[in-house]
């Protein structure tokens, strides 16, 4: 593919963060466990990451208008590089929740720089091919990223030398590019309640997507140290994204056929009974039952994301894909916030087993609120949908590249289709 071609670097870089990116989703809970941090601590280490990422998620398209792609993305990379070192000498809740939110600040602009080269570069007849090849490989670097700490003994400096090294090496496929950088965008508001009128469940699935997921994924560790040995911790976090990545690219085909709103539901479901299946039963099946149940878990919760943003990309009017996108990310990191205070709350009150019964109860109402979206359609929607490819919570703004469409919400008339570009 020509397009692949052109946006090689990027996906190489990207590729290259999201292994260090799985590596501190295993590393982090495990640390801060041995920094005696409880579960409201840690909640507020995540949600002050996650406020982070909101505030790079506004401010990111005003300072990629000003300086350009690269100066963003290698900035960016090199605060991320620095922060994660200077996690070896954190040692309580508010020095792991400073430098945590400085991550997710720089890590909102780097994947804002990528995702908008990346919308540009690539020829709207090969979007499906270029995110399929994109997703594998950042999913399978977020599956194998946990296993480069294996064995290490938790708060130990070595993981955060390995996701450094890894940090400052994506940045060399960005800087030795031999493609031109596109020319700066402008910048554009979020408008986040005009997008809510556009697509309320697109903007729903993803605080949803942020609200359960963020929690999860960050005391999942810690719930299979507890009842499965830190042994099995890697393997447990792993199984999650596993699923995904199995599961999302067929649910994403599935979504092109049928409404979207009815695979969220399905995938939010199945979610849903996976948890409270672990909720219920978890610590007795076994390791091997219980990650299967986390795969299959994984499989549901960390896929319909992607088919939030083409929900929306199918309902925005032309040239704002990339608008709609952002707030979308925005709407992702606001849930990422409250969950992993609210579970932190829950897990210290009721124990670790808490955190799937969270995360059942809010798949459920997920489902049920795409189901009402669904039967509040007043008439049939039969516009022509593009092709769905997923995309996943860090890496939001992609949305553009991977997603266009003209089906837009009742009362509203379908816009045009663009030929190429931002859909």
């Amino acid at each position: 593919m020509t397009s692949l071609r052109n946006i090689a670097s990027l996906v190489a870089a990207i590729t290259i963060l999201q292994l260090a990116q799985g590596l501190m989703g295993v590393y982090l809970p495990l640390a801060m466990s041995a920094d005696r941090l409880q579960g409201a601590a840690i909640g507020f280490v995540g949600a002050m990451y996650s406020a982070g990422f909101m505030a790079g998620a506004w401010y990111g398209p005003m300072m990629l208008a000003r300086v350009g792609h690269i100066r963003v993305f290698s900035a960016a990379a090199a605060i991320v590089t620095a922060s994660t070192l200077c996690l070896a000498g954190a040692n309580d809740a508010i020095s792991w929740g400073v430098l945590r939110g400085i991550m997710g600040f720089s890590v909102a602009f780097v994947f804002i720089s990528v995702d908008s080269w990346m919308s540009i570069s690539v020829a709207r007849e090969e979007r499906g091919g270029v995110m399929g090849v994109y997703q594998v490989l950042t999913k399978a670097a977020l599956t194998l990223g946990p296993f480069l700490a294996f064995g290490a003994i938790p708060g130990a400096a070595g993981p955060l030398m390995i996701a450094g090294a890894l940090q400052a090496l994506a940045i060399v496929p960005i800087s030795l590019t031999s493609k031109a950088q596109p020319a700066p965008p402008s910048a554009q508001p979020l408008a986040l309640r005009e997008q809510f009128n556009v697509a309320p469940a697109a903007v729903t699935a993803s605080f949803f997507a942020g609200f359960v997921n963020a929690g999860v994924m960050t005391l999942a560790p810690l719930y299979a140290v507890e009842h499965f040995g830190v042994a099995q911790a890697t393997t447990f976090q792993a199984a999650a994204f596993a699923g995904s990545l199995i599961l999302q690219w067929p649910a994403g085909k599935l979504s092109d056929r049928v409404d979207r709103r009815l695979v969220i539901a399905g995938l939010s479901g199945m979610a849903a009974l996976a948890a409270f299946a672990l909720a219920l039963f978890g610590p007795r099946l076994g390791f091997a039952a219980a990650a299967a149940l986390f795969a299959l878990w994984g499989a549901g919760a960390l896929s319909f994301y992607g088919l939030a943003v083409a929900h929306m990309a199918d309902r925005a009017e032309p040239g704002r894909i990339a608008q709609a996108a952002s707030g979308l990310l925005f709407v992702w990191a606001a849930g990422s916030i409250a969950g992993p205070l609210l579970l932190g709350l829950a897990v210290e009150a009721a124990g670790r087993n808490a955190m799937f019964w969270f995360a059942g109860l809010s798949g459920a109402a997920l489902v049920a609120f795409m189901l009402y979206r669904r039967t509040e359609r007043t008439q049939a929607e039969t516009t022509r949908k593009d092709s769905m490819a997923p995309a996943t919570a860090t890496s939001v703004a992609a949305a553009d590249l991977a997603y266009g469409g003209e089906d837009a919400p009742d009362g509203i008339a379908p816009p045009p289709i663009e030929g190429k570009g931002a859909g």
